[in-house]
């Protein structure tokens, strides 16, 4: 059974009561939480600003999953040369400690996955060899969220946008802690084929990100060119997929988008639709949906 989700990038301002009873009304089955980390304040709604046990009571007491915490982390900063009396060990693990860190806390808020980013290889650099020091991250990572609940998740972007490619790395890792994240705007932007692409990661998909671009930015599904009602439909067709679908509305990126409490009901209303077609949909929640 596909569970829907949307994620806060829709309502950076909105406070977590706000979304979390958002969320309940229309009949999302949880939230996909953005997180800059415990420094910023970028989203009211980060879930870093409050305690892990607070978040968790706000969501749980209207019944509302937290689907995951999604992270700017990327894992391709390169080793470089360190001056005279600096470990290399404090300057590479850096950016693994930040993803332990949160997976500390997504474990006591009751998420299940944690996503971060592979990205960019390096100018001049081999392919091969950023691949490698991704793998090996994630792989700290990942023997880090043993015992505590909680999966990693690599999402497709940069180098690395297609389905194949971050299952390539997914590969190299070998844990059964470390997943995937599919964006399908970026996957379809590289040349992805939404059928082939679910296909290809198979069980390791766990969030399935959708969202529609027209020429200028975002658009209401089904109105843009990114064939978002295939992808729907491709995942409601492939048995393996049991996951969750996380809408993406970017109002936090182009303060030009409707607002998401206009946004966030037309989107839920098509997505039960389209899985609905299919058999995919939650029949409680779609019946909730059904009368917004």
């Amino acid at each position: 059974m596909i569970r829907t989700a949307f994620s806060t990038v829709a309502c950076p301002k909105w406070t977590l009561s706000r979304v979390a009873r958002t969320a309940a009304e229309l009949g999302f089955d949880g939230v996909d939480l953005r997180t800059f980390g415990y420094d910023s304040r970028r989203f009211v709604c980060d879930p870093l600003m409050s305690s892990a046990r607070k978040v968790a009571t706000t969501f749980g007491d209207l019944g509302v999953d937290i689907c995951g915490l999604s992270t700017s982390i990327s894992l391709d900063e390169p080793i470089r040369p360190h001056v005279a009396g600096r470990t290399f060990l404090f300057d590479q693990e850096r950016v693994t400690r930040q993803a332990t860190n949160l997976i500390d806390y997504a474990s006591i808020v009751g998420a299940p996955y944690v996503r971060v980013f592979g990205f960019q290889v390096p100018e001049g650099e081999k392919r091969s060899t950023s691949m490698r020091l991704i793998a090996n991250r994630l792989s700290a990572i990942a023997d880090h969220a043993r015992h505590r609940g909680v999966t990693v998740l690599l999402e497709n972007g940069g180098s690395f946008r297609t389905a194949q490619s971050i299952r390539e790395i997914i590969d190299m890792v070998d844990s059964p802690l470390l997943a995937a994240c599919y964006s399908s705007a970026v996957g379809h932007a590289a040349g992805d084929e939404y059928a082939s692409a679910i296909r290809t990661l198979g069980r390791r998909l766990k969030i399935a990100r959708l969202k529609d671009v027209g020429e200028h930015g975002a658009v209401p599904l089904g109105r843009g060119k990114h064939e978002a009602e295939a992808f729907v439909r491709a995942l409601a067709g492939y048995e393996y997929f049991d996951g969750w679908l996380v809408y993406e509305w970017d109002a936090a990126w182009d303060e030009t988008l409707a607002p998401a409490d206009e946004a966030l009901p037309e989107a839920i209303r098509t997505i039960y639709g389209w899985l609905g077609a299919r058999g995919g949909a939650n029949p409680t929640a779609k019946q909730t949906a059904g009368a917004v």
